[in-house]
């Protein structure tokens, strides 16, 4: 025991400045669970390096050194006892317990990781037998893995303090490369289904090779005192897919793993230099991409597209990344829009070094030109304008609403029906709820339909359909849900709008997601 005191005196302090500079590499806070795992982990990579077999071990993944591996396990052991209010050296009431037992960590861990489940109610709870409270029982548990593996050490004559102050040599240079950005974080990104719903990580370029839906983030910048918006030069290089330099949207990329849509104002400021606040971004645009460049180059894309404000010139985009972008341009929002609508035939537009140059329908990427990004995003830029369209469009709805209640009150009012289902939401100025039905509940049929509540005025039965069976309903009621969830109020009241009127005039949100 006194060799382990000893480690103690010698590390405690720094087993703890170890693990707090370590924040800075994670996407998250972490809980008392995230450490439990991380020590799971740690143990997981001690039975690596004993057992050494081939038929577990990762592939191409090199775990050999135990003395790192077990100064990992006390250093995440030391952790977790601060989280728990443990004090680390009543560890010396233990001083008659002699273990070096491997299979002991795996089963210690075990029971650590259910009381701590126990404590977070993620378990029911159950009495310790030989201990008053389970906080006694999780400190047992973890001197006891203390013990243990500091004695696994001795056994293959390991001197922990000198192996400790090698692993946290090796993490201390690991963070001096993070913090000056030569570690790379960014080739991770996360992947989902096609329902979204998420799956796990991978390299990017494995995301794309593979054919994985993962997400992306986009901005188009503008300044609404000049009218003027800014795209981005490409680097053909970049990606590969255009042999010539195009003008895109001002700012797009592959959001990294754990990051939300809004954190990819980090791409703001390595693609243009400018410092923007998530705050300041306004969604305009949700889409899916599901296309194939080549056989080994597959886009599936969850994109997410939103507009900054900015009271800026050009010339104010510098220290930008030229390996990803060649240079930026303005140029006037309704010319631009002229241009793609081949109404004229160049635009004037300025570069960021200063210089003029003009703009043809060609240096554009007629991907975004063919899929109507473009048009769709420029025309979304004047909120003002967007906001007073809903209030005409809404106000229209709430009137034809009215007066098919009053021709057909039967079709609103179910005197022998219930509220099945309802989701709720906020957005701008609208509140939304998608409804689930039934009408009689003596008979098998439902309405999911999306409710409208616009100025204290309601207005029903938008997108609503008709189904015989509670597994169709609820898929719709899912659908409307995303609908709802994933696109701006403009869109959703466009889709409800032209559904209603049955104009041809502009192809629904709902159509383009749903087919």
């Amino acid at each position: 025991m006194k060799d382990i005191l000893k480690f103690l005196d010698t590390h405690y302090d720094n087993a703890l400045k170890l693990v707090s500079d370590f924040d800075i590499t994670k996407s998250k806070k972490w809980e008392a669970s995230d450490y439990v795992q991380e020590l799971l982990v740690q143990v997981g990579h001690v039975y690596t390096v004993l057992d050494q077999d081939d038929e577990v071990k990762e592939n191409k993944r090199i775990i050999n050194n135990l003395g790192d591996e077990l100064a990992d396990v006390l250093l995440q052991l030391i952790n977790l006892a601060r989280i728990m209010n443990i004090d680390m050296h009543e560890i010396q009431n233990l001083k008659d317990y002699k273990s070096s037992n491997v299979n002991g960590l795996s089963i210690l861990m075990g029971q650590l990781a259910e009381v701590i489940m126990e404590n977070n109610s993620a378990r029911f709870k159950k009495n310790r037998v030989g201990f008053e409270t389970s906080y006694d029982f999780i400190k047992d548990r973890i001197f006891k893995l203390f013990i243990i593996t500091y004695n696994i050490g001795k056994k293959h004559k390991l001197n922990l303090i000198k192996e400790f102050s090698l692993m946290c040599e090796d993490a201390n240079g690991f963070l001096e490369r993070f913090r000056k950005g030569e570690v790379n974080r960014q080739e991770y990104i996360d992947i989902y289904d096609e329902n979204e719903d998420y799956l796990g990580y991978c390299e990017k370029n494995e995301a794309h090779r593979l054919g994985y839906w993962h997400r992306v983030f986009g901005c188009l910048i503008f300044n609404s005192k000049t009218n003027k918006v800014f795209m981005q030069v490409k680097n053909p290089n970049h990606n590969g897919i255009h042999k010539k330099a195009l003008l895109e949207i001002t700012v797009g990329g592959h959001l990294i793993t754990g990051e939300t849509p809004t954190d990819g104002v980090r791409e703001i400021k390595e693609e243009t230099g400018l410092d923007i606040d998530s705050k300041d971004l306004r969604f305009i645009e949700y889409r899916r991409c599901n296309k194939t460049i080549k056989s080994d180059y597959k886009i599936k894309e969850f994109q997410y597209y939103y507009s900054v404000d900015i009271d800026k010139n050009v010339t104010d985009f510098k220290d930008f990344d030229k390996n990803e972008v060649l240079s930026f341009v303005e140029v006037d929002k309704n010319d631009l829009i002229k241009l793609i609508n081949k109404k004229i035939t160049k635009v004037k537009a300025r570069y960021d070094n200063g210089g003029i140059t003009n703009i043809c329908y060609s240096d554009l990427d007629k991907a975004f030109i063919n899929n109507g990004l473009y048009i769709s995003l420029l025309n979304k830029l004047d909120k003002e304008e967007g906001e007073r369209l809903m209030d005409k469009k809404l106000k229209k709805l709430y009137k034809l609403i009215s007066s098919e209640k009053r021709k057909q009150p039967e079709s609103f009012y179910f005197d022998d029906g219930k509220v099945v289902n309802t989701k709720d939401f906020e957005k701008d100025f609208v509140h939304y709820s998608v409804m689930k039905v039934q009408p009689n509940v003596n008979y098998n049929e439902f309405l999911v339909y999306i409710l409208i509540v616009y100025k204290d005025k309601p207005i029903p039965q938008m997108l609503l359909k008709k189904f015989k069976t509670n597994s169709a309903a609820n898929k719709y009621f899912d659908k409307l849900s995303d609908l709802i969830e994933k696109n701006t109020s403009e869109d959703i009241i466009n889709t409800c709008y032209y559904d209603k009127f049955d104009s041809s005039e502009k192809v629904s949100v709902f159509k383009r997601i749903f087919g």
